[in-house]
Parts: structure tokens; sequence; C-alpha cells
């Protein structure tokens, strides 16, 4: 009845309300349906992207879930041998929406950056892929050479082992169906519909909202660190349903349990990093939330380890109308980069905790495995604080309730394609390899590049400019009244 209500009042929204125009730079947040490469693809391939989040305006949903661009790879440049192109490319242009009520619109877009990959995306909007010998594995063992440059033999050395013991990466750009993208508008969208979400509230009586704020204020929301306990991260997401419609809804939306951390996944974990290749179940670091570790762990990656989606869910005692409970803490990794504090590398995460949490949202509403939500305040959470690692993190300090349904067939789920050739033979990959490394170290594997770019890494982090950030999304939920805050919350203290 819920969800008849809402589609009946998406209607008389659709009817009664006057036109919207969403103004250039509107983000849009996307998920394309078949797979692109920059070795396969051809300039003027036809692609389409599914909109996974809606577009606000002024509290209307102007773009629900579901919308459907249009567009075409305009340029496609791949590596091949390595003699034109020391980096792939390609360019995606979108040029035409379609609404779900099959009305098209011409648009004009701009690619803004591709979820949790390795290649970055130029201010024109091109993606531009990685150098083959940029990797970390590969920056440090040029490092090494340079610093013995007066030893041949011991280069050689050096050289020899980086050769047997890192794998050379393969650089040409590599986009599966169901990879994320960020776009933007380029001019002004005007659209007659308004639609709603159709996404009922938990707690609709006065009896439920107490009952929903008594729950909220008996959960702890921090965890902590499992050795040495430290303040870590904050509990923002709230799941009502049993464990194995939790795991059937992270499926539908694409996320992968987590490997669990040992050294073998820590070495794993290493290689990935140093070859700038993909490890999409990467263990996490082990957090507790009233001192016990987590049920669940999911990660959402695309083709790096140092980007990824991430969170922990942990069982409650508490139940929602006889169905179980977890408490989830999530956050989303930017990069990975060396604390000078810590003397050791590790993940630098968006600093918005905020936007991980909408990502999640939408990506299971998206699925269709999401019966009702809701956005409860916290105003006992402090806004700001430090994490483990020593990081500030901000916050409106709410949490998300979601009562998920068994999630048997999911509305919609991570497409699937046929695979497409990454490159060619042996004899193409180690031709393509002596010439990329003889270039290398013709141009960037020498002193004077290796030192001004030292100097450049530590005056960036001297002067806070490296700053890693990532796209502001956001979430349709009703925030429900705030809570007082007249007895003390549980922080997770130990």
């Amino acid at each position: 009845m819920k969800r008849i209500a809402a589609i009946l009042f998406q209607l008389v929204l659709a009817l009664a309300l006057p036109a919207a125009t969403l103004p250039n730079g509107t983000a849009l947040e996307v998920r394309i349906r078949q797979t692109i490469s920059s070795y396969s693809s051809r300039s003027g391939t036809e692609i389409r992207a599914e909109l996974i989040a809606p577009v606000l305006d002024n509290g209307r949903t102007i773009l629900p879930q579901g919308s459907v661009l249009r567009g075409r790879l305009a340029d496609v440049k791949a590596i091949r041998m390595g003699f034109r192109n020391l980096r792939a490319s390609l360019r995606v242009e979108f040029d035409e929406l379609q609404l779900p009520d099959g009305s098209t619109h011409p648009v004009q877009t701009r690619l803004v950056s591709v979820d949790s990959a390795r290649e970055t995306v130029d201010a024109n909007g091109k993606i531009v892929g990685i150098r083959a010998t940029a990797p970390f594995g590969f920056r440090l063992a040029g490092i090494a050479r340079n610093v013995f440059i007066w030893d041949p033999l011991l280069q050689l050395v050096i050289a020899g082992s980086t050769a047997a013991v890192l794998k050379f990466p393969e650089a040409e750009i590599y986009y599966p169906a169901g990879t994320e993208m960020m776009v933007s508008l380029a001019a002004p969208l005007t659209l007659d519909t308004t639609w709603s979400t159709p996404l009922p509230r938990i707690a609709i009586n006065m009896e439920e909202r107490e009952r929903l704020r008594d729950l909220v204020r008996k959960m702890t929301y921090r965890t902590y660190t499992a050795k040495n306990p430290r303040q870590a991260d904050y509990v923002n997401l709230v799941f009502i349903g049993d464990p194995e419609w939790i795991e059937r809804a992270f499926a539908a939306a694409g996320w992968l349990e987590a490997d669990r951390l040992s050294k073998a996944t820590g070495w794993m974990s290493f290689r990935s990093l140093a070859e700038a290749r993909p490890y999409p179940t990467a263990p996490m670091s082990t957090m507790t939330l009233d001192e016990s570790p987590a049920r669940f762990q999911f990660s959402k990656a695309l083709n790096s380890y140092s980007k990824r989606h991430h969170l922990r869910i942990f069982d409650q005692s508490e139940q929602w109308n006889g169905r179980a409970i977890g408490a989830a803490s999530s956050t989303q990794d930017v990069a990975v980069t060396w604390a000078f504090r810590n003397n050791r590398l590790i993940h630098v995460i968006d600093r918005n905790i905020d936007n991980e949490r909408a990502k999640i949202i939408n990506d299971l509403v998206y699925t269709g495995c999401v019966d009702a939500a809701q956005l409860v305040s916290r105003p006992w959470v402090p806004q700001q604080a430090k994490v483990a690692t020593g990081e500030m993190i901000h916050t409106d300090g709410a949490v998300a309730v979601l009562e998920l349904n068994p999630c048997r067939t999911p509305l919609r789920t991570l497409a699937s394609d046929a695979p497409l050739p990454v490159s060619g033979g042996k004899a193409e990959r180690a031709g393509r390899k002596f010439v990329l490394i003889l270039g290398n170290d013709l141009t960037f594997n020498n002193p004077i590049y290796q030192a001004g770019k030292g100097v450049r890494f530590l005056w960036r982090r001297a002067t806070g400019r490296d700053r890693h950030t990532a796209p502001t999304r956001t979430a349709v939920l009703e925030r429900a009244t705030e809570l007082d805050s007249t007895d003390p919350p549980r922080n997770g203290l130990p």
C-alpha cells in the first residue's frame, strides 16, 4: 500500500508542479550499460548509461533513477606498441536524455570523473589512462636505480629483480558494463515533468517515531580499531532485515564481500598497489563496534586499489518489528599516500562521509530492495572528528535507516556484457613492454625528473595542496524530527 500511495503521489506531482530548469554544472551519476575499451572500441560506438542517483531541484526530483543517457565514444586512442601514445585515452559524449515515461530531450554534457578509477579525466572531459611505467612499484625501482646510478651492475640487479617480482601493468583503458561515471550538464536543461521518489518513511505515526528515536539513541555511534583501540569511523547507516536480505541487496548493487585480512591478502594488496592492478575484494583493517567485529565487510571498486567504496556492518541486539538490525560504518577511499605521522602507507578517505552514506542509499534503492527509509538526526554526534589515521572527517551527524525486503528478484542488478579484448598477443605485449620501459628510462626515470617529483610531493604536503576530493552526492530521504539529547548517548568507548 505504501508503494502504491507513493506512485499516485508522483502522478499528482507530475500534473500539478511547474517546469524546472537544471543549471549548467548539474551533476549526473550514471552507470554505463556496455563494456568499452581503448584497445577494442572504435570512435563513434554508441553508448548508453542509466542514472543511478536522483537529481533534485528545491526538494523536487527532476530526474529520477533509471533515466537513460545516450551518446557515443567521440575519440579513442590505444597504446598498442607504444610508439605513438604512452597513454590510452577515451572521450565519452552523451547528448540525449530519455526519462522513464519514454520522452527524450537533447542535452549537452561533459564527463567529470570515472568512479574508483586509476585513470583521470581532464578539463575537457577526456579520460586519460596511466603510463604503464608509472605504478608505485616501478617508481620505487626507478628511484633505487637513480640512487645507485654510479653502479651499472647494481642497476642491472635492481632492474632484473623488478621484472621478476612485479608484473608489467596493462595500461589500456578497460571499463566493463556497470562502470559508474559522474557527468555534468554543459548547458541548462528545462523539463516539464517532476517526479517523486517512491520511498515511504519507516516511522509514520507518533508511536513509531518514538520507537525509532529510542532505537537510534541506544546504538553506539562510533567504531574502534581492533588493535590499540582508537576511535575510528562513525556509524551512519542502519539496516532492518535478515542478514540474507542484506547480502542479496548489496550483491544486486554490485558490491562484493571483502577478503579477510591475512598475510596472503596483505601481500596481494601490496602487489595491487605496486602494479596498479585491481583487487576489488581487498581486505579492510579490523574494526569493532561494542567490542564485536563486523559481520559483513562490503566494498565496491573498479580498477584501482587506491580508490573504493566500503562499509562494515555489525550485528545489533535490538530488533524492529521482529526483524534483525545491522549498524554500518561507511567511508570512501580516494587515494593512498605516505603518512609521516604513522610512518606507513594509508588510505585517504573522503572527508565528507555523508557522500558515502548517500552513495549506499542510492545504490540499494536503485535495486528495489528497499521498502522504506528515513534519515534520523543525531544532535549529540560531533559534526567534525578525527579518525584513527588522524584525518579529519565532516558529517551532519544523521544516520540513514533503511528497511529492506527479501530482495529475491531485484528490480535492477549490475549489468553484465560480453568482454572485449584488452590487448594483443604475447609478442605484442612483450614488444610494447620493451618500448615503454626504454622510453621511460630516457625521459621520466632520470635523477632530475625524480628529484623534481619528490620536491613537488613534499611541497604539496607541506602546503596542504594534496587534498583528495570526491563528488558531492545527494540521497532523497525524509529527515525525522530532531531528537532531544537529554540522555547521554553511547559513543563506543570500550
